[in-house]
């Protein structure tokens, strides 16, 4: 998959998926590899392009502090709500750590959003730099 990140980009393997078995939560067949992006280097892609960041934690979690210009689609409701998400740009998907995100990217990327990544690290690892 070509995406504009060069060497942002890095291979993270999916952990294992919750019991839906319809959404974005739906266990695969076998893992699935996702692409990530580093935390230096969204916040150069923030400072450089425009970049659609879906937040896919829970409400308490994004209200207590998210990455500005966020959109919140907690993980269960990526289902009923991704066709509404933009394909024209970057999409980078966070959560906490990046366990929820990989899935939901890996959810996104089989429903044709070629440009979706997953914030490696989460919301962790970007609020700590």
């Amino acid at each position: 998959m070509a995406l504009p990140l060069g060497a942002a980009l890095a291979v993270f393997l999916a952990a294992g998926a919750a019991p839906d078995a319809t959404g974005p939560n739906a266990p695969s067949a076998q893992q699935q590899m996702v692409p990530v992006i580093a935390p230096q280097a969204l916040r150069e892609m923030i400072a450089s392009q425009r970049v659609a960041l879906i937040d896919v934690r829970e409400p308490a979690e994004y209200a207590a502090g998210h990455i500005d210009g966020a959109v919140l689609v907690p993980l269960n409701m990526l289902g009923s709500e991704y066709a509404k998400l933009p394909r024209d740009i970057p999409l980078v998907v966070y959560c906490r750590s990046g366990q929820r995100s990989a899935r939901a990217v890996a959810f996104l990327i089989a429903r044709g959003f070629s440009r979706a990544v997953s914030l490696a690290g989460g919301y962790l690892a970007y609020s700590a730099h």
